[in-house]
């Protein structure tokens, strides 16, 4: 273990506790298969992979997945016993059996809306769409879509949403409202309710930095905070933004842990969270570029006893853009690094892979949300 370092917490005014939902890494009921991890990962031009990681062999099987279901710039959810990749390029939403990886629909967003997250009510998808006027809903076995408008805070009448998370039967939705790079105004949370698919007036969160960034996770219900979700925000990328954490149904959001506070990094940001919860750890991984493209760290936070571990759990030859943690406890990443990139596996501080294992794909090609691990 790593000696740990006190970190700098800002107050949160009424971001504790909250109800939690099934978390889109959850297991479906019934008999466990042996855990695996999954990969998608794209070259931006032409093509992408799907391929697996079996922590107990630690053997990967590239390319395993249908034909035309990953783009060339995949992000990847995984709810109940279903992976919902979305294809950033090719404006679609795939769906796959998380056993067998068969094809169960491809729902296409809209031509040019650049989908960038999804998340899942009953028989509807709903979309953060950075290129529409907001969430564009999806119906199973329909071709047709919907919008739900979300640009009356857009100083271009665009908003910029970029990733959404359902918790019961609300859909929290994150907008970055920039008319220009760098933001100039805070990014809001939006809350829509799934059953009449309408902004819920008076839910909106104003977060404390500007843009919004990645993807919505959700604390593990019995840890510390647990039920709230969290999101990066960047500001301009030179200035500091924080990890920001709020409680569902409440109107306010605060820092939980601050860019400053993280080693050797200032002023990057949380490119990827994940959460380790059992008994014995309950502990926050989060993936943290670096100064340059060659530098990005995996960093570990003590969710107990609000402790920053210190430093980066991995060497600095390591380029660690992606992490996902496995129902045994593995910590499972991918290594960017541009001559020897794939997948590493660790435990606590303890690499047990010796090399980065290929995913099928070129070297320091991969995704800030394509790993899971069930």
């Amino acid at each position: 273990m790593k000696q740990l370092a006190l970190v700098s917490l800002v107050s949160l005014v009424g971001a504790c506790g909250g109800s939690a939902s099934t978390a889109p890494d959850a297991a479906p009921d019934g008999p466990a298969a042996a855990p695996r991890a999954v990969i998608v990962a794209g070259d931006f031009t032409s093509t992408g992979v799907l391929s697996t990681f079996d922590p107990a062999t630690r053997e990967v099987k590239t390319n395993v997945g249908p034909p035309m279901a990953v783009g060339n710039d995949p992000m990847l959810r995984h709810w109940g016993n279903e992976l919902f990749i979305i294809n950033r390029a090719e404006n679609n939403i795939t769906i796959l059996d998380d056993q067998t990886f068969a094809l169960k629909e491809q729902l296409g967003t809209g031509a040019d809306s650049n989908p960038q997250d999804v998340a899942v009510v009953g028989n509807k998808l709903y979309v953060a769409t950075y290129k529409t006027k907001g969430v564009t809903v999806l119906t199973r076995g329909a071709k047709t879509t919907a919008e739900i408008d979300l640009s009356a805070d857009a100083p271009d009448g665009t908003p910029e949403c970029n990733s959404v998370y359902a918790v019961g039967t609300d859909v929290y939705v994150s907008c970055q409202l920039m008319a220009d790079f760098p933001a100039t105004v805070p990014g809001k949370v939006y809350v829509i309710d799934s059953k009449t698919d309408t902004l819920k007036a008076g839910a909106t969160i104003t977060l404390v930095h500007k843009n919004p960034f990645g993807l919505f996770e959700q604390v593990p219900a019995g840890a510390p905070h647990g039920g709230d979700l969290v999101m990066a925000t960047v500001n301009d990328f030179v200035e500091p933004g924080c990890l920001e954490r709020f409680a569902p149904g409440t109107t306010s959001s605060g820092c939980w842990l601050l860019t400053g506070d993280l080693p050797d990094q200032l002023p990057s940001y949380a490119s990827r969270v994940t959460f380790q919860f059992t008994p014995d750890a309950q502990i926050t991984y989060f993936t943290v570029p670096g100064k340059t493209p060659a530098a990005a760290d995996l960093i570990a936070y003590d969710m107990a006893s609000d402790l920053l571990w210190a430093g980066a759990i991995n060497p600095t030859t390591q380029v660690i853009g992606d992490v996902t943690v496995c129902p045994g406890g593995e910590t499972v990443m991918y290594d960017g690094a541009a001559t020897a990139s794939g997948i590493r596996m660790y435990n606590g501080a303890t690499e047990l892979t010796k090399d980065a294992l290929p995913i099928g794909i070129a070297n320091g090609k991969f995704s800030s949300h394509g790993l899971t691990c069930y």
